[in-house]
């Protein structure tokens, strides 16, 4: 059996192994089959077998990408290699600003995330944030680039990107008819991740500004019937006048007993003779008689009578604890809704209630999403 055999690759996967052809001399060796006209004849051999091909009917083994069709529709940069070369600050603000201006949100955001380091150190402060923000929910992408490059960085600082403003500014998109589209929910996600991240104390601010939202919607509710004193139910102005109507009653009856006292002590011999008590020497006060002190005490006690009802109006001190509460509702409301006014671009005729129960519940939708990335991280 003949120990020597030629290796080729099998079609359908393997080695294919051949005998060598015979030995036409007896004292031919193999290595003479090194010759130009034996690998000729293995060439031969080779070609017979059939290249691979795949159900369509593509030559895979002879398949180039560099020269097919779907690679024109891909930059040539792009096509040599994934990353950017440095590019100079002024280029690449220049096609941020044009990819922004035409709509190019995703592309331009590809491009700032290849940017490198120090180009993309270069050109933070020359970048229009705020036109950013306000092109919000469309330009998300860009803030989330963004954001993602300046959280990985070491030296730059999330405040150069006002997170507060933006923030607010997704908090204005939930608070619309028609919310937050979903296509960019996933962008808004990893932009309140960031968020959330480097800035803490947003989340904190925000259940604020929604805990004040709340209350002046609850506060625009208190104002209802009050009870009177004669367990009636009233607005609070007619319970009112009712009540100063009663004190002025009590006032007078008190100015009429005040007269018929001051009255029936003169002429008489009492505590009303002679100087005023407080001109009086305290020797005189010590030498009064049993009848004197009794009878000072009986007018004492009946002006007393007579005043103390309208000091002790417990009536009217409940209305007036409510006139003040009522009116600082509807100061922090007028607040809430004037500044909702200049962030929504709202109408001044615009129905109060609806606008800041909307607004609070977006700021709820909004800290619910800081929130469940707090939870994903492990920082609750």
């Amino acid at each position: 059996m003949n120990r020597y055999f030629e290796a080729y690759p099998r079609a359908g996967g393997g080695i294919l192994t051949l005998p060598p052809p015979p030995l036409a001399e007896p004292d031919a060796t193999w290595n003479s089959y090194n010759s130009e006209p034996a690998a000729a004849a293995a060439r031969l051999l080779a070609e017979r077998i059939k290249p691979e091909r795949n159900r369509h009917g593509v030559n895979v083994q002879k398949l180039q990408w560099r020269r097919s069709h779907w690679v024109d529709g891909f930059p040539a940069e792009m096509v040599s290699s994934m990353t950017i070369a440095d590019v100079s600050p002024r280029f690449a603000v220049k096609r941020i600003l044009i990819l922004y201006e035409n709509a190019q949100y995703r592309e331009a955001a590809n491009f700032i995330n290849r940017l490198s380091h120090g180009t993309f150190k270069a050109i933070l402060s020359q970048l229009p944030i705020d036109m950013f923000i306000e092109a919000m929910p469309h330009s998300v992408s860009i803030l989330e680039a963004l954001y993602g490059k300046v959280f990985l960085s070491s030296d730059l600082c999330v405040k150069t990107l006002r997170p507060d403003t933006v923030l607010m500014r997704l908090v204005k998109l939930f608070s619309g008819s028609s919310g937050c589209a979903e296509r960019w929910l996933a962008s808004t996600r990893k932009l309140l991740k960031v968020i959330v991240l480097s800035e803490p104390k947003l989340r904190k601010s925000l259940m604020v500004r929604r805990r004040a939202l709340d209350k002046a919607v609850e506060g625009l509710g208190q104002h209802g019937l009050v009870g009177t004193s004669d367990e009636t139910l009233t607005n609070l102005h007619d319970a009112l006048r009712g009540e100063f109507q009663k004190l002025v009653d009590t006032y007078k009856s008190a100015v009429q007993k005040l007269e018929e006292l001051s009255l029936s002590g003169r002429g008489k011999d009492g505590v009303n003779k002679g100087p005023a008590p407080v001109q009086a020497s305290h020797q005189r006060q010590l030498s009064l008689k049993q009848n004197d002190i009794q009878e000072r005490l009986i007018k004492n006690k009946t002006l007393l009578n007579v005043v103390e009802p309208a000091l002790e109006n417990k009536s009217l001190a409940i209305l007036l604890t409510i006139l003040k509460r009522r009116v600082e509702y509807d100061k922090d409301a007028l607040f809430q809704f004037t500044q909702l006014r200049k962030e929504l671009e709202a109408d001044a005729d615009h129905v109060v209630a609806p606008l800041l129960m909307r607004y609070s519940h977006a700021c709820e939708q909004v800290r619910w999403m800081m929130n469940f990335r707090l939870h994903i991280f492990g920082r609750q």
